[in-house]
């Protein structure tokens, strides 16, 4: 593993935000529109190369693992899962809620799957830290979510819901609470496998009570295997499940963004993530922005939520110490370490299948080659089985809004989304693939170049509740 520390001097001076905002006549996005975890850090970073930690794997989101700090730029972490190969790498902020200090699944009653080859059971962080000549990160470093305040969470592991899928943002789907960790929790849709699962919390847009859907007159997905797909009630199923209904009163409704089309900001390359790029928003809903990376060609914009951690004010990298990708055409030179990329625009930095290899010289390695925007770069996934883990998505924004399918539960069929925002996942092209087994063991099927509308989030309410 390449482990290394990438300052941020490579020709800093010879660009400025202030300068380029005259020259666009544009303005920046102000401060604050940015969340706490957009916004300029408070401290330095001080994780270091080689220190251990436990965190959430980004493609399995109800499992923490074992893992290293392989590379920190700036205010940022890239990951490793400890035992795997570098291609599941992964990059944080360093004020990640998904990053703990190691010890912490022992304290707090969740399970540490540890490294490749080492027994669950049997595994020790002291001895683990002697056999690898390594350090823990110290408990100081890491920012949890209870710092920020706030209300106690109002969700608790087993309660329902109704949410979102967002790898196919047009399903509103049966789901359950599968974690709770300070004021956020995971969902997890019900007889489905992990991938499909994520954190937020409970002023999420893409949740909703237990009846929403019939209230809205839109349909909902009922669980992956259940007997009468079109006749589910949620009553019966709760008798059934034994489970209650997650309260009304634990939903909070998440004011709209301010951002304005036009305004300026830093934003993670979503398809190279190692890239921070000089970025405008150039479309506005009620709780997501459409990023475009200056002087890229719109096919590289991708639609995300306001609130997305890898958003960030003009000056975020100056502050940090993370090289800014300038606007193509206004670049550095390739790398010195890199051969020269065919892509205009493209410095040979990053490559389509991860953090493994740090640098192409050719269209076939290149993230934002023709061939490659054309395709998935699609990783086994590294747990076995016959999933397929999707590391770069194909760059296709979402379409409207209006709906253009109706789906019930117990489907093979769920359809994914283009250029979706959570996770990075994106539809392929060209018959389709298979991806996600859920326990009952059949395959969650994904046509290819059919992108579904995303349902309009809506306004929640609040009847009474009839499902307690």
């Amino acid at each position: 593993m390449k482990n290394k520390v990438t300052s941020n001097t490579q020709g800093r001076r010879s660009w400025s935000w202030q300068q380029y905002l005259e020259e666009q006549n544009a303005e920046a996005a102000p401060v604050t529109l940015f969340t706490q975890a957009q916004a300029f850090p408070s401290r330095r970073c001080g994780f270091k190369v080689g220190m251990r930690l436990e965190g959430v794997d980004p493609r399995h989101p109800s499992m923490f693992c074992v893992l290293s700090v392989a590379e920190v730029i700036g205010y940022r972490l890239r990951l490793h899962i400890d035992g795997y190969s570098e291609c599941y790498d992964f990059w944080v902020n360093a004020d990640s809620p998904d990053i703990r200090a190691a010890g912490w699944c022992r304290d707090n009653n969740h399970k540490l799957h540890p490294p490749k080859g080492y027994n669950e059971t049997d595994f020790d962080w002291q001895l683990y830290l002697q056999s690898t000549n390594s350090q823990a990160a110290q408990q100081t470093l890491f920012k949890t979510q209870n710092t920020l305040g706030g209300a106690p969470c109002g969700f608790q592991v087993g309660m329902k819901l109704e949410a979102v899928d967002r790898k196919n943002p047009g399903l509103v789907c049966v789901a359950s609470v599968a974690d709770v960790i300070d004021q956020r929790f995971l969902v997890h849709f019900d007889n489905w496998d992990d991938t499909y699962d994520y954190w937020c919390d409970s002023s999420s847009p893409y949740i909703h009570p237990v009846g929403w859907c019939e209230e809205q007159g839109r349909p909902l997905t009922s669980p992956q295997g259940h007997p009468s797909p079109e006749s589910f009630l949620w009553e019966e199923y709760l008798d059934e499940t034994e489970a209650t209904a997650a309260p009304r009163s634990a939903f909070t409704v998440r004011a709209p963004h301010g951002f304005q089309v036009n305004q300026k900001l830093e934003a993670v390359d979503r398809r190279n993530p190692m890239l921070i790029r000089v970025s405008t928003i150039t479309e506005t809903e009620e709780y997501r922005v459409k990023i475009h990376y200056d002087g890229w060609s719109d096919q590289f914009d991708v639609w995300c939520d306001s609130d997305l951690c890898d958003l960030h004010p003009a000056g975020w990298c100056h502050r940090t110490g993370h090289l800014l990708e300038r606007p193509a055409g206004l670049c550095l030179l390739p790398s010195p370490s890199q051969g020269v990329c065919p892509t205009p625009g493209c410095r040979g930095v990053g490559h389509i299948k991860g953090a493994k290899y740090t640098g192409h010289h050719s269209a076939f390695g290149c993230p934002y080659s023709d061939i490659n925007m054309r395709k998935e770069a699609g990783l086994p996934d590294r747990l076995g089985g016959e999933r397929v883990v999707t590391l770069v998505p194909v760059s296709t924004t979402l379409p409207g809004h209006t709906p253009s399918a109706h789906h019930h539960g117990n489907q093979a069929d769920r359809l994914l989304l283009g250029g979706g925002d959570a996770g990075g996942d994106a539809g392929g092209g060209g018959g389709v693939r298979l991806r996600g087994r859920p326990p009952g063991g059949e395959m969650k099927r994904e046509p290819g170049e059919q992108p579904l509308s995303l349902l309009p989030l809506g306004k929640r309410t609040t009847p009474p509740d009839r499902y307690r």
